[in-house]
């Protein structure tokens, strides 16, 4: 079956990069794109329009601004073939879609489902007006503490799943894609067959969930970690210094990066050399390659390659009003939806001492 990704001149500002060169987990959107279709048996094909399409055997068609997970193409594919019949992809509203943002994204939003650029044509003989294939992308989530007076009457809970679909059409749908990369890892891992998990906990001799998920590192070639460095649930890249005392917890480290002493990295991800100072904090965040933070406090926020963010400059946003964050897009003010999301710094930005 061919997937035929339709081109576009879409720029993700501030970086003024197209969507399919924009980094996720530290891979262009584009290979990933085609490691997933590729992996499922697909040829991929890429035109400038959706119309130049002429085939008349089953294929799919995809924006190039699609950001999908094996597990969801899967689904979706499978789930159209029963239909026969012409289908578009759409996710059941809920935490998923909301904290992946899909207000910022050029999707169409409607009371039961979010429909996306992704649509499954049969043969030729089949097909007719599309039908939603509408999935339910919930599978867990995670109560973060926060005070009443902070999150409001209920719980503030991130999702858990390794069944993604965002479409990159913002620098939020940026960082909420990187972010979640690092959530399936969590989700995949509790979706385990039992026996592998008891593998697992056999090799950690315990049954504690964290020294469980100390197992599952990924460590490259020519490290330099201090003993007294703490690795949960992490990839880290080839050449990489950790130092003492600091925490790296469901993270991506990019090769030739240097984390100092005291450093605490939780759920982030960080490109090829990057630099934390020693004492820094970097939660939620995703730093493009070669950038430089000596900040203590980076928080749910994106920063471009080549930047660097000096000591007292701090990166967090939050609302105290009860209403949620909003947006620039497109010249707009845009209601996101969420809580807290931080600062975003387009490519080669310094922020002085106390910005």
């Amino acid at each position: 079956m061919k997937a035929y990704i339709v081109q576009s001149n879409k720029k993700i500002e501030p970086f003024g990069d197209s969507p399919r060169d924009c980094l996720i987990a530290n891979r262009k959107l584009s290979e990933i794109q085609r490691q997933v279709l590729q992996s499922l048996g697909m040829e991929l094909k890429a035109i400038p329009d959706a119309a130049q399409i002429e085939d008349p055997d089953e294929h799919i068609v995809l924006g190039d601004s699609l950001f999908f997970t094996k597990e969801l193409m899967k689904e979706f594919v499978y789930r159209s073939r029963r239909l026969k019949s012409c289908t578009i992809c759409a996710i059941k509203p809920g935490l998923v879609t909301l904290h992946s943002m899909v207000a910022t994204q050029d999707v169409k939003i409607h009371a039961d489902r979010v429909e996306y650029a992704l649509r499954y044509m049969p043969t030729q003989r089949l097909r007719g007006e599309p039908v939603p294939v509408v999935i339910d992308a919930e599978q867990f989530s995670q109560v973060i503490p926060m005070p009443e007076h902070v999150r409001g009457s209920q719980p503030y809970r991130l999702p858990l799943t390794d069944i993604l679909l965002i479409q990159v059409d913002h620098w939020t749908n940026l960082w909420a894609a990187n972010i979640a990369t690092r959530l399936a890892e969590v989700a995949r891992l509790m979706n385990a067959p039992k026996l592998k998990l008891l593998g697992l906990a056999l090799k950690a001799r315990s049954l504690n969930k964290w020294r469980v998920l100390h197992q599952v590192n990924k460590i490259g070639k020519n490290c330099d970690i201090h003993p007294t460095a703490y690795i949960e649930g992490s990839t880290i890249g080839d050449n990489v210094i950790i130092g003492a005392g600091s925490v790296v917890r469901i993270s991506v480290i990019g090769d030739g990066s240097a984390i100092d002493s005291n450093v605490t990295i939780e759920s982030s991800i960080l490109g090829e050399e990057c630099t934390i100072n020693s004492g820094c904090t970097v939660f939620f965040s995703v730093l493009y390659p070669r950038a430089v933070s000596s900040s203590r406090l980076l928080l749910t926020s994106t920063c471009g390659r080549d930047t660097f963010i000096s000591d007292l400059a701090g990166l967090a946003d939050f609302r105290f009003d009860g209403k949620r964050i909003e947006v620039m897009k497109n010249g707009v003010l845009v209601n996101t939806g969420v809580l807290n999301l931080g600062v975003c710094l387009g490519h080669g930005v310094y922020l002085a001492g106390g910005c």
